[in-house]
């Protein structure tokens, strides 16, 4: 005997089809934009990551040096890292602050990571 009107079968309807389409479309566009922002994010942490041992080895470089090797230094690129410039800023006498300054763009907008310090005079 076959069905009557508005009696469904054991398929889906169209409606029932869309939704679960539309469901799966905004799943993934969901998943695509957090994978993205995540990218993101890591290239801007390494970014930082790099930029802060450069300073840290710059700084460790002045502690090593004499004294009054201890001076400021504008802008310059750092040797083998085309895309960050240092900067060394001096004030004082004794101690002498210390700051060394990292920049690079991230994105089309300039970082900084500054690090600061004291040192003094070993032997006065």
């Amino acid at each position: 005997m076959g069905k009557g009107p508005g009696v469904h079968g054991d398929g889906f309807t169209l409606l029932e089809l869309l939704l679960t389409v539309a469901l799966l479309v905004v799943g993934v566009v969901s998943v695509v934009s957090a994978l993205s922002a995540g990218v993101t994010t890591d290239q801007s942490v390494e970014g930082q990551a790099i930029a802060l041992t450069l300073a840290q080895e710059e700084m460790e470089t002045l502690k090593d040096s004499s004294w009054a090797s201890v001076s400021a230094a504008g802008q310059s690129q750092v040797s083998g890292f085309p895309d960050y410039n240092q900067e060394i800023l001096v004030s004082g006498d004794d101690p002498k602050e210390v700051t060394v300054n990292v920049y690079w763009a991230f994105k089309g907008v300039q970082q900084k990571v500054s690090l600061v310090t004291l040192l003094t005079n070993p032997s006065p």
